[in-house]
């Protein structure tokens, strides 16, 4: 009878090892590295909340750091990653090309990364890049100007921080786009760097340039142009047509008011909740589950007829 209950009490002490194991390992919270290479970015707002909220309901521990606009100061805080040994990278790069040395580091010390937002050059290694389908983005832009202007049309282009994949691939897609259509002839293009302030100088010097009957849309990659797209109004310039990109509450008032014609969806807040389920399913062994070597999530057009449908994207 004591040989059998102490064989009971230690099957019981071994139950509760191998119980409190599994526990352990269910529990097991892996960290992410995550930068941004320019939080000060309006946009970056929301996707930031998705990132919080993102790791909270995946149960992940997330370490958030600043690329401050410069590729250099980026590449240090993946550098940085790497040193501390962090579980995965998820990365929204400001030049593409530039990070993609630092990612081949990450890669061969075995730490996986994942795109999001903005994709990363040719030559590294990703898990899978989640976002806008930026070329469709700039093809989605392209069909809201033969919409506002008609198949014959003289246009300016503002465009966003040159050499980032948003601002590549999306003049790709529009320029395809405007194949078609011979007689929208793009007169001008300037970089505005997803600043307000930029992008209004540049209207500015754009609609002094070309005075009436000379200029009868401006494009802006991004949302900045509201306050260009204003200041051209109360100029008298209301025969220029405004095309913007993404969905800030902001743009939805000046589509409301007739101030800007449309504008292309884009909600940064899915975009970065999902690039840490992606994070979770791959470090949880369910790699089968992750879309590659891209996950779009949807780019749906804003215009007065379907405005009130939409809530802001922040």
């Amino acid at each position: 009878m004591r040989r059998t209950i102490r064989l009971l009490a230690i099957l019981a002490v071994l139950s509760a090892v191998v119980f409190a194991g599994a526990v352990n390992a269910a529990a097991e919270q892996f960290t992410i590295g995550a930068t941004i290479w320019n939080m000060s970015v309006p946009f970056y707002a929301n996707f930031i909340k998705g990132l919080n909220d993102g790791a909270a309901k995946y149960n992940l521990k997330l370490l958030l750091r600043d690329g401050q606009g410069d590729p250099n100061t980026q590449v240090a805080v993946v550098r940085q990653f790497i040193a501390e040994k962090v579980d995965m990278i998820v990365i929204v790069p400001g030049d593409a090309q530039a990070v993609v040395p630092v990612i081949k580091q990450a890669n061969a010390a075995g730490i996986p990364v994942i795109s999001a937002n903005n994709k990363v050059g040719e030559g590294a290694e990703i898990v899978t890049f989640v976002g806008a389908d930026d070329y469709y983005f700039g093809k989605q832009q392209g069909k809201l100007l033969v919409e506002a202007v008609g198949k014959s049309a003289q246009v300016a282009l503002i465009m966003g921080q040159l050499g980032t994949s948003a601002q590549v691939l999306r003049k790709q897609g529009l320029d395809d786009y405007l194949k078609d259509y011979p007689d929208i002839k793009i007169v001008t293009s300037v970089a505005a760097d997803w600043d307000s302030a930029k992008a209004l100088a540049k209207a500015q010097d754009i609609l002094s340039r070309y005075p009436k009957g000379q200029l009868d849309a401006i494009i802006d990659q991004g949302p900045e142009g509201v306050a260009a797209a204003r200041y051209a109004k109360m100029a008298g310039r209301t025969e220029v047509r405004w095309i913007l990109g993404d969905y800030p509450k902001d743009v939805r008032d000046a589509i409301k008011e007739g101030i800007v014609y449309g504008t292309v969806n884009q909600d940064p807040y899915p975009q970065a909740v999902e690039a840490l389920h992606m994070a979770s399913l791959y470090l949880n062994g369910e790699k089968s589950k992750i879309p590659t070597p891209n996950y779009f999530l949807d780019l749906p057009l804003i215009t007065s007829a379907n405005v009130d449908e939409y809530a802001p994207a922040w």
